[in-house]
């Protein structure tokens, strides 16, 4: 009785160093590409959530913690938290019938590929203005 391998002994631990070789750098690109996802997300939702700031600033545009809250909510139906961001409500020229109203939103934004890069976190900003009807 013999046992046959399909692998010469000089080979028997090449598929192990082949591994801990490219593990690290499969991992660096699934965390990468999470990492992505999940920014893309931030932004569309800090950018609905600046919208809807607007939207609301349209029919109340003297009520400018009602349009933080409702910026807040709107991000917060999304899972994102606003409550340690800067809400900027700004009337260039007043806050008055047909004048526009502008919501701006900053947003501290964590990597999980933080390990790696030198500054972990990035900085979203993202505003809608909208006419006062």
């Amino acid at each position: 009785m013999s046992c046959s391998s399909t692998h010469p002994a000089t080979e028997r631990g090449q598929e192990l160093i082949e591994l801990a070789i490219l593990l690290p750098l499969l991992l660096v690109i699934a965390f990468g590409v999470l990492d992505l996802g999940r920014l893309y997300h931030a932004a569309i939702t800090i950018t609905n959530a600046a919208r809807e700031g607007a939207r609301y600033g349209t029919f109340f545009p003297e009520d400018a913690s009602g349009i933080i809250n409702a910026t807040r909510a709107e991000a917060q139906a999304s899972s994102i938290d606003l409550s340690t961001s800067v809400i900027q409500v700004s009337c260039p020229e007043g806050c008055g019938s047909g004048l526009s109203i502008r919501v701006t939103v900053s947003y501290n934004f964590h990597l999980i590929m933080g390990l790696v890069l030198p500054d972990p976190n990035l900085e979203l900003i993202r505003s809608a203005e909208m006419m006062v009807p």
